[in-house]
């Protein structure tokens, strides 16, 4: 209430709003400014894969060399690799390189496409007319070879993996 004899101004709202926002804007504008100390996260280690295939019995066709990170697929759906390398072998045969993959677990499965076909032929019991090989050179055995008696770690800046083809005699 007011007293009789004293005038006061009557200050607007607008004014009272903005009287308002200027500090909280001011507030805003310091935590902008203010130096944000985040921690960095430092990047996943990574590695490079050489895979070297020996055993060719000719130098016909296709050298198909496919990368796995889990056994959906493995060792069969090249589709579902998570990278394959694919060489001519009438030019030569050097290392396939798989680069700056993190630290983890995979399996390779190598074939020998020797008709160029693109898959593994087999015969009419389904047994393969071609050459395979996989990491860690699984003994051979009806069907083929699982994701879990193929795979290895990727755990350092490189590895070197030496795998032997098969063949069906």
């Amino acid at each position: 209430m007011r007293s009789p004899g004293r005038k006061t101004a009557a200050v607007p709202r607008t004014g009272l709003r903005l009287a308002r926002a200027i500090p909280a804007c001011a507030l805003l504008a310091l935590a902008a400014c203010a130096e944000k100390t985040e921690v960095a996260t430092p990047p996943a280690p990574t590695g490079d894969l050489e895979v070297r295939v020996s055993g060719l019995r000719s130098a016909n066709g296709l050298l198909l060399v496919s990368l796995f990170d889990a056994a959906e697929g493995f060792p069969d759906a090249a589709d579902r690799a998570l990278q394959t390398r694919t060489a001519v072998l009438n030019k030569g045969l050097d290392p396939f390189r798989f680069s700056g993959l993190p630290h983890g677990a995979y399996a390779v499965a190598v074939l020998h496409d020797e008709n160029g076909n693109g898959k593994m032929d087999v015969n009419f019991l389904g047994i393969p007319k071609e050459g395979a090989g996989a990491s860690n050179n699984p003994e051979p055995r009806m069907g083929p070879p699982s994701y879990e008696e193929c795979r290895f770690a990727l755990n350092s800046d490189r590895l070197a993996l030496d795998i032997d083809l098969v063949y069906p005699p």
